[in-house]
């Protein structure tokens, strides 16, 4: 319909109004009241039924709930015993519950609408109501009953040919998939769905908010920062409030507490009439408080959040405020902070628990009992914390390589579909060649993510691996420092600064390892003679270790990640070259098929020639006796950044004839060896 199309009193085309009513609240209620009155004038009552309705909706997604239901319970007395007015008043009045989370008479509208619901003659009018009935099932945790209206939904709808209704049961189907953790099947549905239905916010969202909850932030931000940036704070729907409520926790997520509390607030949705995105909101407040160092604000928004979620009764959301207090009442009152995190493990107490939540719950009753002394009770808390959360890990690295691959093939399928629809009459060789650069493409990437996988899940088992030896340490010297004599503590606490030394030292390897790679680089001369004293000098490494230079090339690369090359492989040359007689690093290029060769040798230990690639390695440890000890980032670094400029690395070495690194470089255009120096 039209703007320029006057509205009637027809009922097929007062019906027209319900998306208007959905999608623009505030611009369909204008109409409707206008209509009601020409209605209540004409004394047409089928209308004036059909309006209330109409306005009823409107109003619940115009954020009003209590005016909406006053509008829907007089819609419903005057259908009386009109099957199909009831079953469309029905409809909105259980809509009330699944956008605002309550309505006094659930139970008996849910029965009456599903005895009534194949009374609505329109397959549009039947798939809301039908995906109605099926999102009441849904938010009361009745997974198999919600799933079989949605199935229905896309029955009738194939039935129908409304690629509409099978559009949206793809949406609530890959909803349900989402909420069962099946991420790369949920995503299936919601790229199917969009293709249907054309770009629809809601099914935007639940798709930036599956790569939030896969912990893929950056993916996920720009999406719903694009969608906040069309919001205006004058006219939100219930669609747009939780498009907020996503963008501002994926703020809080990045560490943007600041600016997630600016959103909330330059929105004015604090105080929102709508219970659940108020609850969240309130949750994602209290968080980014406790984290900008304001306890009293942080409690305030965790306790009204909890009071929020414990009046509607619903799922395990309770649980994330309940830990935020816990953990913000850790100094103040342990005890109190014990009460919060028992009451989330008691929530969680079932075989269908959210495992996310239980593992948080885990390390929160872990600092809680060291809080209170309990030392052995924290450690047990805490090394279940570890398995469950390492599983978890694992599971989302999967999970993450599973959505990757069921875009890529429904991408794949897609692509396929298009060729077949625009190849016919083209010759048979062109379609298969076509076909053969998808698959390729697929193979090529699969392999990456495979690549990736494996890399990350060694992150994974190398954190948990690393860590687990001193944090043993800490808790045994901490068992004892509660037994012995003060006079004896003081070693022992000796023991636990220097494991917790180690951790820091190694979290802090880890964290540059992580942010390192990520960084693109740039293409630019570089002096390596220059670049090369300068990162000894940083090394500061002492007279006993002499570094002699030859004369060292100009090559094409970035210059930050070239100086962590040879500061690492420098930091390694001596490292292993100190305590020797005449310890010295040498330092000299040649030129082999356009390509500049730098060797680092020096004359210390060396190594079994048969381990050489394992020094290159994520994480990896030459065997007991051998000398490359550590986490193995720096050597790590050194083959990133080499093959990232598109060059290679080898090493030749032998037990205690010292070691030599070869890395080779693009040669800038016009360049020559500089003059040798020694240091």
């Amino acid at each position: 319909m039209t703007d320029a199309a006057p509205h009637s009193l027809d009922l097929p085309a007062l019906l027209y109004l319900l998306d208007e009513a959905k999608e623009r609240p505030e611009a369909a209620l204008p109409t409707i009241t206008g209509l009601l009155a020409e209605a209540k004038a004409e004394g047409n009552r089928a209308a004036e039924q059909l309006l209330l309705t109409l306005m009823g909706a409107a109003n619940l997604h115009g954020l009003q709930p209590a005016l909406a239901r006053e509008q829907l319970d007089e819609a419903l007395r005057m259908a009386g015993s009109d099957p199909e007015q009831r079953a469309r008043a029905l409809t909105r009045k259980l809509e009330l519950f699944v956008v605002h989370g309550e309505t006094d008479t659930l139970e008996d509208d849910y029965r009456q609408l599903e005895q009534d619901v194949a009374s609505l003659s329109s397959i549009a009018e039947r798939v809301v109501a039908l995906n109605i009935l099926g999102n009441v099932d849904y938010f009361q945790d009745d997974f198999p009953k919600a799933l079989s209206w949605f199935e229905r939904v896309k029955a009738d709808s194939k039935e129908s040919n409304y690629p509409i209704g099978i559009g949206r049961a793809c949406v609530n189907i890959g909803v349900l998939d989402f909420t069962n953790g099946k991420y790369a099947t949920a995503m299936t549905a919601f790229k199917e769905a969009l293709t249907l239905l054309g770009p629809q916010v809601a099914v935007q969202n639940m798709i930036a908010l599956t790569f939030k909850l896969l912990g893929q932030i950056d993916r996920a931000r720009p999406t719903f920062q694009q969608m906040v940036e069309t919001l205006s704070p004058e006219s939100l729907s219930a669609n747009d409030l939780m498009t907020l409520t996503n963008y501002v926790d994926a703020l809080y997520r990045a560490g943007e507490h600041e600016e997630a509390i600016a959103v909330i607030e330059r929105f004015g949705v604090t105080d929102t009439p709508v219970e659940r995105s108020r609850a969240a909101l309130h949750d994602t407040l209290g968080y980014s408080h406790a984290a900008l160092g304001r306890p009293d604000e942080a409690r305030r928004f965790f306790t009204s959040s909890i009071e929020i979620y414990d009046r509607l009764a619903e799922g395990d959301e309770v649980v994330w405020p309940l830990l935020g207090l816990a953990e913000l009442e850790l100094e103040r009152d342990p005890e109190v902070a014990l009460a919060h995190a028992s009451r989330s493990l008691s929530l969680l107490d079932r075989p269908e628990t959210h495992r996310p939540y239980l593992s948080r719950t885990l390390h929160v009753l872990s600092k809680v009992h060291a809080a209170r002394g309990d030392y052995r009770e924290a450690y047990g808390f805490a090394e279940r914390h570890r398995a469950l959360q390492a599983e978890l890990d694992r599971e989302a690295e999967r999970q993450r390589l599973e959505v990757a691959l069921a875009e890529l093939e429904f991408d794949r399928a897609q692509a396929v579909a298009d060729i077949q629809r625009t190849a016919l009459g083209q010759a048979r060789g062109e379609v298969a060649a076509l076909h053969a650069q998808l698959e390729a493409r697929v193979q090529q990437r699969t392999q990456e993510l495979q690549a990736a996988n494996e890399e990350l899940s060694a992150f994974a088992w190398s954190l948990s691996h690393y860590l687990r030896t001193p944090m043993q340490l800490v808790m045994g010297h901490a068992d004892l420092l509660v037994t012995l004599p003060e006079a004896e503590r003081a070693a022992h606490a000796e023991g636990i600064m220097q494991s917790i030394g180690r951790m820091s030292e190694m979290l802090d390897g880890l964290l540059r390892y992580a942010e390192r790679h990520l960084k693109p680089l740039e293409s630019r001369p570089v002096p390596l003679g220059d670049l090369v004293r300068g990162a000894w000098t940083e090394l500061a490494p002492g007279a006993d270790v002499q570094l002699v230079t030859h004369a060292l090339p100009v090559v094409m690369g970035d210059a930050a990640a070239l100086r962590l090359v040879f500061r690492n492989l420098l930091a390694n040359a001596t490292q292993h070259s100190r305590g020797r007689e005449g310890a010295r690093v040498v330092v000299r290029a040649s030129l082999e098929q356009g390509m500049h060769v730098i060797e680092v040798q020096d004359n210390g230990v060396g190594f079994d020639p048969e381990a050489a690639q394992r020094l290159f390695r994520v994480f990896s440890q030459l065997p007991a006796g051998q000398s490359f000890e550590g986490l193995g980032l720096g050597l790590a670094d050194v083959w990133r950044v080499v093959i990232a400029h598109g060059g290679h690395v080898r090493t030749e070495g032998r037990p205690g004839e010292g070691a030599s690194f070869f890395v080779s470089l693009p040669a800038a255009p016009g360049q020559v060896l500089g003059a040798p120096a020694s240091a």
